[in-house]
């Protein structure tokens, strides 16, 4: 089965979300279930609501992963994290997204257009996808965590009645 992944995009990062998108499905065989942005005058001013809609996307388990590419990938990944649930990092190096899937199970990566070039995202993308969180192999301390932060979203978010899943804060039930 592909991988199911969000992708989506400013009017800076429209050209290289293209790119990238070709490169998920025709490299790393994914399949795209949500990709907004057609044009460039579509992500003018939309990340916000862009953020909302990936969230929820990802929270009625449509996919569970998703990428973001705009001039630097900072602005969209704070607005995602507000919502319940959602872990979201911008990364510009390979170790950083692989440590942000290793240790935090992150589902949305931002990646910034004026930050790398088309190679250095791809081996960004490798490192994010390519070794996913395994609750069996995964360090104690990140589970424990993970835990954490989902007692934390409880406090402090507002949990929407369509959470079709347990948003990777613990294993999914066989």
């Amino acid at each position: 089965m592909p991988t199911r992944i969000a992708i989506a995009c400013d009017d800076i990062g429209f050209e290289r979300k293209e790119e990238l998108k070709r490169y998920l499905v025709e490299e790393k065989g994914a399949e795209i279930v949500f990709d907004p942005v057609t044009c460039p005058e579509e992500g003018v001013n939309t990340f916000a609501r862009l953020a909302d809609d990936m969230a929820e996307v990802i929270q009625r388990d449509v996919c569970r992963l998703g990428i973001y590419v705009c001039g630097t990938g900072i602005g969209f990944t704070c607005q995602i994290n507000k919502h319940w649930g959602i872990r979201a990092v911008q990364v510009s190096d390979p170790y950083s997204a692989k440590r942000a899937r290793l240790s935090n199970n992150a589902q949305v990566i931002g990646l910034g257009m004026r930050v790398n070039g088309l190679p250095a995202m791809e081996m960004i993308v490798d490192a994010w996808l390519d070794e996913p969180f395994d609750f069996a192999t995964a360090r104690e301390n990140s589970k424990r965590n993970l835990l954490e932060a989902k007692a934390s979203d409880e406090r402090n978010l507002v949990k929407p009645d369509y959470v079709a899943w347990n948003m990777g804060f613990e294993p999914d039930e066989a």
